[in-house]
């Protein structure tokens, strides 16, 4: 099971231009890439022989490093339309709690793909929009053109994601399923507040 990030490009004067997931379909036997996206959605959903799917971002973070640069490079030639974005000022909002490592393994894999320049922050592209007060923004903001949003759209779909991968892991670790959901019970009893 993979776990996909949402990825939106906005464009000042256009808008949001591009939304897609952050997959890549290859082939295992050449290594070819063979569609990004909603296309590698659908090839995951209707299993070939030699296809994998995955997602070089997961929760914001760069997990397959190569795979992020092709993404990358793709999503913003698919952007631009006619060749691929370059040497433009891109601005980045991903999940809160990336650490230092994981932005420069993301703003790496940016300048890979072709940008010029990285500013990554973990404000919503809400707000960035609409340049909430208190939000510190470089003093040359309005270079950046181009906005990326790596997030989660879905977060019931990805908590399940989580849970499902803690459960596997409890198992591998010889605790039952049971077991596990006794423990999450007994942690969420701690957080959720009783009415006297």
């Amino acid at each position: 099971m993979f776990e996909a990030a949402d990825i939106i490009i906005y464009i000042k004067g256009k808008g949001i231009v591009l939304k897609e997931k952050s997959l890549v379909a290859y082939n295992t036997i050449s290594s070819k890439i063979m569609a990004f996206g909603e296309a590698a959605l659908t090839m995951a959903e209707n299993p070939a022989d030699n296809i994998k799917v995955i997602s070089p971002l997961r929760r914001g973070m760069v997990a397959d490093y190569i795979a992020a640069v092709k993404l990358f490079t793709y999503l913003l030639s698919k952007t631009w339309e006619k060749k691929p974005l370059c040497k433009v000022p891109v601005a980045v909002c991903v999940p809160k709690g990336i650490t230092e490592v994981e932005k420069k393994a993301l703003e790496d894999s940016l300048y890979q793909s072709g940008v010029r320049e990285v500013f990554i922050t973990d404000v919503k592209i809400r707000q960035l929009l609409k340049e909430t007060p208190g939000i510190i923004l470089p003093k040359n903001w309005q270079k950046f053109k181009v906005i990326i949003s790596i997030t989660n759209e879905e977060p019931k779909r990805y908590i399940s994601e989580q849970f499902l991968e803690v459960l596997n892991y409890a198992e591998s670790e010889g605790i039952s399923s049971e077991e596990a959901r006794e423990m999450f019970q007994d942690i969420s009893s701690k957080f959720i507040p009783h009415n006297c």
